[in-house]
């Protein structure tokens, strides 16, 4: 993953309610999917707005480009495990993050960001996510950013 690029888990809705560590936990196991699978919603509203991307293995599905906004599908067998959207914010266009965004509201399905807090598929919440990111940081003020690195290696 890319700097510039803010990273989703895309979870079932009933996962609403969980606190971050449960989240934290879920995500280690890797077990969001093993009850149910994702609905055709979410393919349909990437090919629409990202187009099929190409992959590296038949494991994993992609749409749009790796080093900008996309969506991936990881695959163990016929069934998906996980599912991941990225946002490049060097680029994203407000309307076809919300068109996304739609199509995740009729699959019925949540956002969880990299701090494991969970977030439903609005553009209200996911822009908010979005500007408390790493990714934003570093896209608003890029010299900041990297000395603000710097400074924790320092530190620790």
């Amino acid at each position: 993953m890319a700097i510039w690029q803010c990273s989703f888990l895309i979870v079932p809705s009933t996962e609403r309610g969980r606190d971050s560590r449960s989240l934290s936990q879920r995500i280690e196991r890797g077990t969001f999917w093993s009850d149910s699978q994702p609905g055709e919603d979410i393919e349909r509203a990437a090919l629409d707005i990202l187009g099929k991307g190409a992959s590296w293995s038949s494991d994993v599905d992609v749409w749009g480009d790796e080093d900008s906004t996309c969506l991936l599908m990881v695959r163990d067998g016929n069934r998906i495990v996980e599912v991941l959207l990225r946002v490049d914010l060097r680029s994203i266009q407000k309307q076809d993050l919300a068109r996304l965004l739609d199509g995740f509201q009729r699959a019925r399905v949540l956002l969880v960001d990299e701090t494991a807090q969970l977030y439903e598929p609005t553009l209200f919440a996911v822009l908010q996510a979005l500007q408390a990111s790493t990714a934003w940081k570093y896209v608003t003020d890029p010299v900041t950013f990297i000395a603000s690195l710097s400074e924790e290696d320092n530190r620790n």
